[in-house]
């Protein structure tokens, strides 16, 4: 069951180059499965209900381009399988031509909100939803944290960084990692693949750190990223490729 919605790019959703903000493109994709998702027993706030949530563990994302500032986009979304514990769900961005600029693969799970632990996949609500259960399971690239950071800052998780499901929103990781990268070096670069692991949730007035490393790529650049806590359990590990503008 695909689901496509119009969107028109706001200025406050980009960053200096104009370009969308990737913290604003988790959010719309966080918007459109959720618009997909309101009439069923699904959505948010029918989950909330039952005391549930939904997860987003693992993101592979390929962009061709990011949207510009006022460009019309249309955003697509589509369940495409679940097993036992796992449902997934992939995305794209197109301009008014139809030319793909974003297109991404997501994995989640259902998470019990009072026990702060994922929950089996509600096959009744699979079924209603026209997803059909996979024998063989999306493949996405294995990350680990690296050795070492060359770079490394604290943040102290506040109240506006959290989401309905009482833990920080995924899309305000990607504000930590760019943050910790050089300005210059964000004007004159951009993220050509992300690749992200969710381990543990962030929690209020949690302060971990953020750490970050560049390397060299062929013709790209890579940046690492992880949010570790304070015994250097890692809470989530990110891999960006970049390209020159």
């Amino acid at each position: 069951m695909k689901y496509s919605e119009q969107h028109q790019i706001n200025f406050y959703e980009c960053d200096e180059n104009k370009n969308l903000k990737l913290p604003a493109m988790i959010d719309l994709m966080m918007g459109v499965s959720e618009r997909q998702l309101t009439s069923s027993n699904a959505s948010t706030n029918a989950l909330n209900d039952q005391g549930l949530g939904w997860v987003v563990t693992q993101y592979h994302i390929e962009l061709t381009r990011l949207p510009h500032s006022n460009e019309q986009v249309v955003l697509s979304t589509e369940p495409v399988g679940y097993n036992r514990f796992l449902e997934y769900r992939d995305f794209i961005f197109t301009d008014t031509e139809g030319k793909e600029l974003i297109k991404a693969q997501s994995e989640w799970v259902l998470f019990d909100l009072q026990k702060r632990k994922m929950v089996s996949t509600d096959k009744e609500m699979m079924d209603a939803l026209g997803v059909p259960r996979l024998k063989k399971l999306p493949r996405f690239p294995r990350m680990r944290p690296q050795a070492e950071y060359q770079n490394k800052r604290q943040y102290r998780v506040r109240y506006d960084d959290l989401d309905t499901n009482h833990h920080m929103t995924n899309g305000h990781y990607f504000n930590w990692f760019i943050d910790t990268l050089d300005r210059d070096f964000l004007r004159t670069h951009m993220v050509k693949t992300i690749d992200i692991r969710f381990n543990q949730e962030v929690r209020y007035a949690q302060m971990p750190t953020a750490g970050v490393s560049l390397t060299e790529a062929g013709e790209d650049i890579k940046s690492y990223h992880v949010i570790e806590d304070e015994e250097r359990s890692d809470k989530a590990v990110c891999e960006l490729t970049w390209r020159n503008l």
